[in-house]
């Protein structure tokens, strides 16, 4: 009798763990997305029409073109400038070999487009009435001033010269920051692409107020990346080696003791604010093993808190502009080592 009645106990409590566990966070991020549009996505590469025309006759294999990627080419071929600005970008040796990589690397997209029309579907899943525009692919030259993916309303691009890894220093070359080159690998593609959307469609206008602010709304920006793909590491999604994603995880509690000993939380100043939110190579004020943008993790762990113990969509997330119910209400503890 006693054992059916301690199985049954084990029986129950197992079930209240089952139960508990739905109610997180990543369950309510598997939603059913697949039947929804676009059920094809074709991505068109400009980069790839671009460098197969023949430059000994330029500016008509430009125009035959034109209409097809007016997003990049525009609409007066008839400046020859524009032509001249062009034909030296597809004749830059430079350019030339970051286009061959881009092939070589992305020959088979069907995968890549798989990921990204998974994005587009999601997307659609959580915004019906917002209709995403034409994405391309192209290849910038690696200005890595420039955002890795632009929305506009004639299109999507994509440029796939941020994504080829760092393995043959072309990064590098260019002078880009090894902390920034990190991200500059193919799995990172659907995440700035959810960026982005969120940036053009989404994001609210936002004015610097206090650390618990900045880290709420950047906890949202990205928990709603990871809306889009919920199947992206977290190293990925915060843009951390694993190795620093794993000195967040071990040391969260003591970052959060930190910063709420030291009175930070309502913090607005200047060095705090770069201390928690400035990009680099680690955070010497925690340890230099320790990854930049702290406050981003501790606020994305909080919105996550919040919608595990919530019952909230991500729409009204995302219009929730109350930072004090948002915090309260995530019951966010984490434990010290």
């Amino acid at each position: 009798m006693n054992r059916i009645i301690i199985f049954a106990i084990v029986i129950s409590a197992s079930l209240l763990l089952s139960c508990k566990d739905n109610r997180t966070y990543k369950n309510k991020l598997n939603v059913h997305y697949e039947n929804l549009e676009p059920q094809v996505l074709e991505i068109k590469s400009y980069n790839s029409a671009l460098f197969e025309l023949d430059t000994a006759n330029f500016e008509e294999e430009l125009k035959s073109i034109q209409n097809e990627y007016s997003l990049f080419i525009g609409d007066n071929l008839d400046n020859p400038a524009a032509i001249t600005y062009i034909r030296n970008f597809v004749t830059d040796t430079f350019c030339i070999r970051i286009n061959e990589m881009v092939e070589q690397k992305f020959k088979d997209k069907s995968s890549l487009n798989k990921d990204i029309r998974s994005v587009y579907q999601r997307f659609r899943y959580y915004y019906p009435e917002i209709e995403l525009p034409q994405p391309y692919f192209y290849i910038s030259g690696i200005d890595y001033e420039t955002p890795t993916v632009i929305v506009a309303p004639e299109g999507v691009a994509i440029s796939l010269d941020y994504y080829l890894t760092n393995d043959d220093k072309i990064y590098d070359y260019v002078g880009m920051p090894r902390f920034r080159s990190l991200r500059c690998q193919p799995l990172y593609i659907t995440r700035d692409l959810a960026m982005s959307l969120y940036g053009t469609f989404v994001e609210k206008a936002h004015r610097q107020k206090d650390v618990l602010s900045e880290m709420i709304y950047l906890g949202k920006k990205y928990y709603f990346v990871e809306a889009m793909n919920p199947n992206l590491p977290d190293s990925v999604l915060l843009g951390y080696s694993s190795k620093q994603m794993q000195w967040a995880y071990d040391h969260e509690g003591d970052v959060w003791a930190s910063i709420v000993g030291n009175d930070m939380l309502y913090a607005k100043g200047l060095d705090v604010f770069r201390n928690l939110f400035g990009d680099g190579p680690f955070t010497q004020a925690f340890s230099n093993d320790a990854p930049a943008r702290l406050g981003e993790f501790i606020g994305l762990q909080i919105v996550r808190s919040f919608m595990t113990n919530n019952e909230m969509s991500l729409q009204d997330l995302m219009l929730n502009d109350d930072v004090q119910q948002i915090f309260q209400s995530s019951m966010y503890k984490p434990l010290k080592q």
